[in-house]
C-alpha cells in the first residue's frame, strides 16, 4: 500500500538511479528502497511516537479488544450454532456484523496513521537518500540497481537494502 506521493518518489529515485547507471560500471545489486528508509532510526523513531499517541494507543487497544471479541464470537458460533433459536442466531449476526464493522473502520485508521508517517519519512529522507544512492553508486561501481520486488530470486550478496539502511542512519547522525 504505498501512495502516489511515495510511488512519485520511488520513480523519481529510480530515474535519477538510472541516469547515474550510464555512467556506472556493471555490478548488478537488488534494493527494497521503502524498506531501507522506513528501517532507519528516523522513521522506528516516528512510528514509535505515532504508537505512543494516547489517540493512536487507544484505537491499538479497541482494535486488540474487537479481535478478542471476534474470536470469542466466532467459537460460540462454532460451539452453541445448532442450539441457537432463530432469534438467537439474529442477534448474534448482527452483533458480529457490528463488530466486524467497527473492526474494518480501526484496522483503516490504523494503516492510515502508519502510512502517513512512513510517507512523511521518506519524503523528509529523499534528498539523503537521493545522496546515500549516488555515493553507492559510485563507490561500489553499480552499473544495475534493481528493485527487489521485480527480483524472482538472488542471494543476499547482491541485496543492499541493510547497507542503504545503516548509510541513512550514518547521515542522520552526522545531521
Amino acid at each position: 500500500m504505498i501512495t502516489s506521493t511515495a510511488k512519485k518518489l520511488i520513480v523519481g529515485m529510480a530515474l535519477m538511479m538510472a541516469s547515474s547507471l550510464a555512467l556506472a560500471e556493471g555490478k548488478i545489486v537488488i534494493l527494497d528502497l521503502q524498506a531501507a528508509v522506513l528501517s532507519t532510526n528516523v522513521a522506528q523513531a516516528r512510528l514509535g511516537q505515532l504508537e505512543q499517541n494516547p489517540e493512536y494507543a487507544a484505537l491499538m487497544a479497541r482494535y486488540e479488544s474487537l479481535t478478542e471479541d471476534l474470536q470469542r464470537l466466532q467459537r460460540d458460533a462454532e460451539q452453541n450454532a445448532m442450539t441457537w433459536s432463530e432469534e438467537d442466531r439474529k442477534k448474534k449476526e448482527e452483533e458480529a456484523r457490528k463488530l466486524r464493522q467497527e473492526y474494518e473502520t480501526a484496522v483503516q485508521t490504523l494503516q492510515n496513521g502508519r502510512q502517513q508517517v512512513m510517507q512523511n519519512v521518506m519524503q523528509q529522507m529523499g534528498a539523503s537518500t537521493r545522496d546515500v544512492l549516488e555515493s553507492l553508486i559510485e563507490a561500489d561501481k553499480i552499473g544495475l540497481i534493481l528493485s527487489s520486488q521485480a527480483v524472482y530470486h538472488a542471494t543476499e550478496h547482491y541485496d543492499i537494502t541493510d547497507r542503504v539502511t545503516q548509510l541513512l542512519n550514518q547521515r542522520s547522525q552526522q545531521q
